[in-house]
Order: structure tokens, then C-alpha cells, then sequence
């Protein structure tokens, strides 16, 4: 039996019980991360890669590391593609006594670990074709101003500005400094150097390019949605800088993994519901992708955007299209405190 078939034998309801059994997950932990690569995994279509570490997966009884009795162990089953990963063989050690749901569990507790799709592994690995070589890319000074740079090409060219560091608020600028001091990075250095002033510079830069990567990555996925007249969206390239002058930025995707039977905006709704995945902030704003434009609001719909809605004091949506989503939805959103909304 293959990792996918394993998978498809089982419930998530099943394996999200094991999962709280056997690594001690409270009743109210947040598991909807799990089900969503559950879903994920059973979507996907396997496919071997000649490169991975293995073809195998092996199911043993390990000792826990702090002394505890042992527990089930899946190896080699991090670090490929999860496409790969589906195919690998599932060999189950004699001595081993577990039900498929319990090696299910252990097998999605190992891929969500660490593993790959294609995106992730080139974030992870930094392969983005940003105009660096490929060691510098492991240097986060150059890597961060070359990755924000390349940003800023964008949205300018869409009519947005770019704060530099003087032009950042002055409590923008306090709490750079702030993050900056409690990273200790002077440790070294003596007084008065002149390599502290110039070690300071280049900190202080890396902390600023670094949160510009972050929020500036967010605006570029929004502009293809920003510039499509058909999407009928009311913020422009302009308002969504004001993010740059924002405090408490985060950043996160959700991606429905809806069987035939479900939409996708039903999966994110019970997602949202069952395992309260939305962070509750003064301030969110979402871009919602489809596959196809929304020309009539279903009621599920309706009841996604009443819920994403409801979770901020005040918040706006962005609407996009791709047709390679088919009946998926995404959601990317963004979570902030600002004096003020975007657009007042």
C-alpha cells in the first residue's frame, strides 16, 4: 500500500483524533492546518521523482527522545515533494500494532514537517529568480533588498510609493529600532567603533528590507486583481501602501481543498468555523481568488464574506480570478493595526 492509498482509507475526523492521542494535542488546539493538508494530499496526484530520498516509507517503533514509551515512527517521509511522498510504499515493522488511522496520523504529522509543493520549495530555498547569485542568496542583508527591490519595481510602475526608512512614522521607525536593540546584534562590537555605526546601518537596513519583503509581497499578488476592470474593486496600488506604514503586519493563505460534492467556498467556511482560522485584528484585508468571476452570490458565498467580514472591526476585499483554481477558492489576507482604515 502507497502513502495515497493509506490516506484515501481514512477520515481526517479519524486521523485528527489520533493526532491529538499520540502527540498530546489539547481538545482545543487548532488542527485546521492539519485538514487542510489532509485535503491537499488526497487532491494531489502522485508522481516519483528520481531525486527524492527514497521509495520506501518505513513504519517503526522508536523511543521518544525524553525517555517516554515508544511511539510510532515514519522514515524517510520529510523533505520531498509531497507529490512524491504519495507514492512511497508503506512498510510496517513486524512488531508494529497500529490501526491505518494511527499510521496515517503519523505519516501527515512527518509530511507536514517538512515537505513540498513546488512554491514552497522555492521559498524555502530561496529560488526565486531575483538577480543574485546563488550563495548570496543564503545572506539575508542581500537577499531581503534584492527580493523588496524587485517589489518596489512593481508596484511603483502601478502607481504606489515606497516609504524609505526616513520616510517610515516615527513610531514605524521606534519600533524597527526597538526589534533591532532586542536582537542584541552589537554583541561584538565595542563603543564607538566605527564598524558599530556601519554594523548598525546594515541591521537596521536588513530589519526594514525584511518587513518590506513581507508586506510588499502581499500588495503585488493584489495589483493583477487591482488593474482587472472586470473584478470591479475599489482600492488602488496607492491605498494598499498605506500597509507599509502599518504596525502588526501579518500575512497568511488559505486554499480550499473541496471534494466534488462541496464548493470551495463551503470548505473555507466550515474550515473558518470549526477551527477559527482567521485572526481577529483591528484590520484585515482579503484577496479573493476564484476560478471564474462571481456573477451571482450563492449563499455560501455570501455567508464567506459575512464571516471574513465579521472578524476585524474594519476590513475591505479585493476580488480576483484564476482560472487554475477551476472550483477552488483562495484567500489571502492580511492582518494589521492602523489609526485608520485604508480608504477613509
Amino acid at each position: 500500500m502507497i502513502f495515497k492509498e493509506l490516506l484515501d482509507s481514512v477520515s481526517f475526523d479519524e486521523v485528527e483524533r489520533q493526532i491529538r492521542i499520540m502527540y498530546n494535542y489539547p481538545e482545543t488546539g487548532n488542527l485546521g492546518w492539519y485538514k487542510i493538508h489532509f485535503d491537499m494530499l488526497r487532491l494531489l496526484t502522485p508522481k516519483h521523482h528520481d531525486d527524492a530520498n527514497d521509495d520506501v516509507c518505513h513504519i517503526t517503533m522508536e523511543d521518544w527522545e525524553n525517555g517516554n514509551e515508544p511511539h510510532l515512527h515514519a522514515f524517510p517521509m520529510e523533505g520531498d515533494l509531497w507529490e512524491h511522498s504519495l507514492t512511497k510504499e508503506i512498510v510496517i515493522a513486524p512488531d508494529v500494532k497500529a490501526s491505518n488511522e494511527e499510521i496515517a496520523a503519523c505519516c501527515l504529522w512527518h509530511t507536514s514537517f517538512h515537505g513540498f509543493v513546488e512554491e514552497d520549495r522555492k521559498k524555502r530555498f530561496r529560488l526565486y529568480d531575483i538577480d543574485i547569485d546563488f550563495m548570496d542568496r543564503w545572506d539575508d542583508d542581500v537577499y531581503f533588498e534584492k527580493y523588496a527591490n524587485k517589489n518596489f519595481s512593481i508596484i511603483r510602475k502601478n502607481g504606489g510609493m515606497i516609504p524609505t526608512i526616513k520616510d517610515l512614522s516615527p513610531k514605524r521607525k521606534k519600533q524597527l529600532i526597538y526589534k533591532l536593540k532586542e536582537s542584541r546584534w552589537y554583541r561584538g562590537y565595542r563603543s564607538g567603533e566605527v564598524k558599530l555605526r556601519c554594523a548598525y546601518k546594515k541591521h537596521l537596513a536588513e530589519r526594514y528590507y525584511r518587513r518590506m519583503t513581507d508586506i510588499s509581497d502581499f500588495i503585488v499578488k493584489a495589483i493583477p486583481a487591482i488593474n482587472d476592470k472586470a473584478n470591479d474593486n475599489y482600492l488602488k496600488t496607492e491605498d494598499l501602501c498605506s500597509l507599509f506604514q502599518s504596525e502588526l503586519f501579518y500575512s497568511e493563505e488559505l486554499t480550499s481543498f473541496a471534494d466534488e460534492g462541496t464548493s470551495g467556498a463551503k470548505y473555507l467556511l466550515n474550515l473558518i468555523l470549526i477551527y477559527d482560522m482567521l485572526p481577529h485584528f483591528d484590520r484585515m484585508i482579503y484577496i479573493l481568488t476564484t476560478g471564474e468571476p462571481i456573477e451571482t452570490m450563492t449563499e455560501d458565498d455570501l455567508a464567506l464574506q459575512n464571516v471574513l467580514m465579521g472578524s476585524c472591526k474594519s476590513g475591505d476585499i479585493i476580488f480576483a480570478t484564476n482560472p487554475s483554481l477551476g472550483r477552488q477558492i483562495r484567500i489571502n489576507y492580511a492582518t494589521f493595526n492602523t489609526r485608520y482604515p485604508l480608504i477613509r
